[in-house]
Formats: C-alpha cells, sequence, structure tokens
C-alpha cells in the first residue's frame, strides 16, 4: 500500500509541475476567481458587505533580501571554475531579481494592485444592489499603516468609486500604536502570561519538515549547477536560490530553474508553518483566539450597526496581512480550516497557497427581504461560496444572522475563558 507521503508527493508533483508558482506559498500571488452566485431564497436581496483582505502581491521583504547573498556565494564558486552553464545562467537571474527588489523592498507591486482592483470589480458586478442604494451610500475602509496595505485598499476603493460615483469612502490607517486599542484589522493582542503561553503552545512543525524532507537527494540540485557537486554544501544555497524566485510576478519563473521535487520539498515548510493557525482536534491556537476571535467581535459590532434601517453602510472594508487573515479564516470556522489529521498528514489536507496568498479574502454578503425583516448572510473564502464547520445554514451557503452571531459568540466567549487580550 502506498504511503501518505508518496500519495502526498505525487499529487504536489502534478500541482507544482503544471504551475510551479504556487511553490511559493504565502507569496504566489492571488489565484483569480469569479465564482457563480448562489441564488438566495425568495424575495432576499444584498444590502450590506464585510470585507477583509491581505494586502496584493509584494516584492521581497527586507528579511527576504539576505537570501540575494546566495549569488555573491555563486559569483565565488564561478571563480573558482566551479559553476556549469546552468550555473551561471541561475547566478544572472537571482542578480536580476535583486536589482529589480532594490529599492522596491516589501512594497506592492503593480500586479498585487491589479488583484484588488479585480476582487473589486467582481464583487461589484455580481452585488450592483449594495453600491447602487442611494440610502446607503458609505464605505468605511481600514488598513495597518504599512505602505502596501495602504496601496492595496486605495487601488480597491478606487475601482470601486469608479464605477459608483455616489459612493463616499473613508479610509482609516490603524498605526501601530493604535494597533492594541482597535480590532479592525489586527484583532485583540495576547499579553503578559497569555503570550508566553501561546509560543509554547504553537504546533512546532521543523521536527516534521525535516523528517519528511529526509529522503530528499540533493545532489540532483548540485549536479545541474557544480562541476564538483561533492564539493558544495548544496543544502543551505538550494533554499536560498528557491527564496530569491518566490516573488512570482515576474518572467523569471521558479520551473526554469527547480524540479517539482525540489519545489515541494521547499513548499512544506512554508504549509507547516501556516498550519498552526487552523483548527485540530481540541487545539486552537491563541494566536487564532485573540486575532481571529478579536476581528470577528468587531466585525459582528460593525455589522450589526449596518443592519439598522437607518444605517448608510453599504460596506466595510478591512486589509491586513496574512498573520491576521489565516487566524481570521480559522476563527471564522470555514470547512476548510477543520483538520483532523496527524502533522505528517497536513500537506494532504491544507495548502497554504489556497488560504494565505496575496490579496485573500473573506467576505460577509448580507442579505433580507424588505427594509427590517430577518437577515441571511453568506460567506466566500477567497471568493468562493463556503461553509461553517459545525452550524448549518438556512439554505445552501445561506446562514441566519443572528444564529452565526450566536455561533460566534459562544467560541469568543471559550476563547476568552483561556486567555487574556489587550483590547
Amino acid at each position: 500500500m502506498m504511503s501518505i507521503l508518496s500519495l502526498v508527493l505525487q499529487v504536489a508533483l502534478g500541482v507544482f509541475s503544471h504551475d510551479p508558482k504556487l511553490s511559493a506559498g504565502n507569496l504566489c500571488g492571488y489565484l483569480p476567481q469569479d465564482t457563480l452566485v448562489s441564488a438566495p431564497p425568495k424575495g432576499y436581496k444584498p444590502f450590506y458587505i464585510s470585507h477583509a483582505a491581505r494586502h496584493g502581491s509584494r516584492f521581497l521583504s527586507h528579511s527576504d533580501s539576505t537570501t540575494f547573498f546566495v549569488a555573491d556565494t555563486l559569483a565565488k564558486y564561478a571563480e573558482k571554475g566551479l559553476l556549469t552553464a546552468d550555473g551561471y545562467a541561475l547566478m544572472d537571474d537571482i542578480r536580476r531579481l535583486k536589482a529589480m527588489s532594490d529599492g522596491n523592498y516589501g512594497r506592492l507591486t503593480e500586479a498585487g494592485a491589479n488583484e484588488h482592483r479585480q476582487i473589486s470589480a467582481r464583487m461589484y458586478r455580481h452585488y450592483p444592489e449594495v453600491f447602487n442604494n442611494r440610502k446607503r451610500p458609505e464605505i468605511a475602509a481600514y488598513s495597518t499603516d504599512s505602505k502596501r496595505v495602504q496601496e492595496s485598499m486605495h487601488a480597491f476603493t478606487d475601482e470601486l468609486t469608479g464605477r459608483s460615483p455616489a459612493l463616499t469612502v473613508d479610509h482609516t490607517v490603524i498605526t501601530h500604536e493604535q494597533r492594541a486599542s482597535s480590532r479592525e484589522v489586527t484583532g485583540n493582542h495576547l499579553h503578559g502570561s497569555a503570550a508566553d503561553r501561546a509560543k509554547k503552545d504553537e504546533r512546532t512543525y521543523y521536527g516534521t519538515v525535516e523528517e519528511l524532507r529526509k529522503d530528499y537527494d540533493l545532489q540532483t540540485f548540485a549536479k545541474r549547477f557544480f562541476t564538483d557537486p561533492q564539493a558544495i554544501p548544496s543544502k543551505s544555497l538550494v533554499y536560498m536560490a528557491k527564496a530569491c524566485f518566490k516573488c512570482q510576478k515576474t518572467d523569471l519563473s521558479m520551473g526554469r530553474w527547480f524540479t517539482p521535487e525540489e519545489l515541494y520539498y521547499f513548499w512544506l515548510s512554508s504549509t507547516l508553518y501556516w498550519a498552526k493557525y487552523v483548527n485540530f482536534h481540541d487545539y486552537t491556537s491563541p494566536i487564532t483566539c485573540a486575532r481571529g476571535g478579536g476581528m470577528i467581535e468587531q466585525i459582528i459590532e460593525d455589522a450589526d450597526n449596518a443592519i439598522n434601517s437607518r444605517s448608510r453602510a453599504a460596506a466595510t472594508l478591512r486589509f491586513t496581512h496574512d498573520t491576521y487573515m489565516l487566524p481570521l479564516m480559522a476563527a471564522v470556522g470555514f470547512e476548510s480550516t477543520v483538520l483532523e489529521c496527524t502533522e505528517r498528514e497536513i500537506p494532504e489536507h491544507f495548502q497554504d497557497y489556497n488560504f494565505v496568498c496575496p490579496a485573500c479574502n473573506v467576505q460577509l454578503i448580507f442579505y433580507r427581504r424588505g427594509c427590517c425583516g430577518p437577515v441571511l448572510v453568506k460567506l466566500l473564502l477567497n471568493e468562493k461560496e463556503s461553509l461553517i464547520h459545525g452550524l448549518a445554514p438556512v439554505k445552501g451557503c445561506y446562514y441566519d444572522w443572528q444564529s452565526l452571531k450566536n455561533f460566534w459568540q459562544a467560541r469568543i466567549e471559550s476563547f476568552n475563558n483561556r486567555y487574556t487580550y489587550l483590547k
């Protein structure tokens, strides 16, 4: 019988052979969506949207910039005559990537801005009633103080107001100092002993990664790029070289230089790292409880205000980072964020590129019949209609808002009984 690892590896090799950029995990670029909209129960129409999203595709960050030192290492081997023709070409491509990144570390790319414009355009096309209601012309938009997050927010709202000029947008930037008192884009913050406990409670993954990688032969990489593979410490070089290519919105593809097997082993550490934020049997990350639970509390508060018949709110938009978005997804309780498996089986059930890709998002679309009737809500994960684990919808993917709110508040109360937050 084929082992689970062998099955996962075979599936992954097919995925990464077809689309190498997915191995970049949380930097792979947003996967364009254009989902069909399920018909709501008869008479129900959308009137308000709550949207939370990560910033779009970016250049490599300052912390990632150290990986470019591999070009200097390759140059030293070149001086010794130890590089093959492919080795020289790889060195030149990494130098090109470094030149593209210099002066742009951490900034939003044009592709990243376009990801948000396209999501905004699809939202408008699917729910035009929300953005053309003269009684509800107001949009509240929040972002962290990161430049790329602010640029993502403006790309999104500019697209909306370009399609519906009557809309007015109130942009608010939450500074680092304000984060502890604002749940809009970062949720609650653990502190004191609770923060120490969070570090201890987070699921370990380093040992599992090394165990899953143990059968990988780095000589496959070394033989392509070095004339004397045995003389080269290939392990650090292969991971540094691949890290240079993680920002995928360029003409320099990972698939040109790395085999699907190498891409798979590179990707393992990424997906196992992110899996610590999702829901396992009898375990929910303290970070998920604090950040995700805190954002849900604010989403509930803003939505309840918007549901008021006198409200002028069309939408509340939040723009933040992946380290807040995945905890939000897990705290919401999407079925795909609930795992019943061992750590070794994580790659079979959880692929980070399906969750925390650039511009990843959670949308709540609110419906009602008339101006004061019962409220239904539909949830979208990266624009795909999704269900909640442990809660039955009224119909299809539509939930009773009061039932969903009660469900979340019960979960948040259990979080609060376990941890102490800064609010």
